[in-house]
């Protein structure tokens, strides 16, 4: 069964190189070769791809590829699925447009998979994100975001540390203005009783932390990277991190959903208990929620705000 798999994916990987040729796009059919296939290892994203690039009906392959997408959106061969659905279907613009995003996907693919480590290891999850890391080591040595995961994860071992600083030290020496490695480099120092190399961190990563976007993962585990480090530091932070962190589990869109959803249910309840019963106990029982809402929304930008205007680095 895995023989038949991998050459059907191999006949529609040349069938699709082949059409792109046909339709005018030498190039886009030359870059195919760059597509990561690590993406494919996942057995549920090989076997949508599969599907949706070898069944005949137009409109179930296009139903196929949509649902791939939405299992992973970040995967560039989802891209591909539809890329191919939509030339099949003589819609060109619409191919070369999907084709396009499997792109830049493709060239992002290991920058992603370094972002899953570094997810898994701020959940305290190290036994997955270790075969991952594995694969960025396979597939992906020469990465700096490779070494920079690889780093992360040893920093969990005591004797691991210095080894881990070292190389954090030398990405930052190429890449300055990241700020999780700044974040990293805090979190070591910290924990090597060097507080001022770690204040100096930290001020930098506030400064180069990128703005929260509802689809941008890599600004969205910075910042849970941030907030980590912060609490670590700072001690009024550390029921906020407490709080922070149950949510932490989910992707970007479904973590300002939930936050959403729940500080809109508690707006709810507090409402109907003052129209209930209203007393100076339902009122300080407010009081105490809109302050804590408060606190859990504006702590961490605040302390954000205050080291960015401490950092006088050039």
């Amino acid at each position: 069964m895995m023989k038949k798999t991998v050459s059907e994916l191999a006949t529609e990987w040349e069938r699709f190189a082949e059409a792109m040729r046909q339709a005018g796009y030498e190039r886009e059919a030359q870059w195919l070769r760059h597509f990561p296939r690590v993406a494919l290892d996942d057995e549920l994203v090989r076997g949508l791809f599969i599907a949706a690039t070898s069944v005949r009906d137009v409109r179930q392959a296009e139903r196929l590829a949509h649902r791939l997408l939405a299992i992973a959106p970040e995967n560039p061969f989802a891209h591909l699925a539809l890329s191919l659905v939509h030339l099949r279907a003589g819609r060109i613009p619409q191919s070369v447009q999907a084709f396009d995003k499997a792109l830049r996907l493709a060239s992002t693919f290991p920058a992603y998979l370094s972002l899953k480590v570094h997810w898994l290891c701020l959940l305290g999850r190290p036994r997955e994100a270790r075969p991952i890391l594995r694969t960025l080591l396979r597939e992906f040595p020469d990465r700096w975001e490779t070494q920079r995961a690889l780093a992360h994860f040893r920093m969990a071992l005591p004797h691991r540390l210095t080894w881990a600083m070292q190389r954090l030290m030398e990405i930052h020496q190429t890449h300055p203005d990241d700020a999780i490695t700044h974040a990293l480099l805090a979190e070591g120092f910290w924990r090597k009783g060097e507080r001022g190399k770690a204040d100096e961190h930290l001020r930098r990563m506030a400064r180069h932390l990128l703005p929260f976007s509802f689809d941008d993962q890599s600004a969205f585990i910075a910042h849970a990277l941030a907030k980590g480090v912060l609490a670590e530091r700072f001690v009024w932070l550390r029921p906020f991190w407490w709080w922070e962190r149950q949510f932490l589990r989910l992707p970007p869109r479904r973590y300002f959903t939930l936050v959403g959803i729940f500080w809109a249910g508690v707006a709810i309840c507090l409402a109907l208990a003052h129209a209930l019963s209203p007393s100076i106990g339902t009122e300080l029982l407010i009081l105490a929620v809109t302050l804590f809402c408060a606190y859990t929304r504006f702590a961490d930008l605040l302390t954000l705000w205050w080291l960015r205007c401490k950092d006088k680095s050039p």
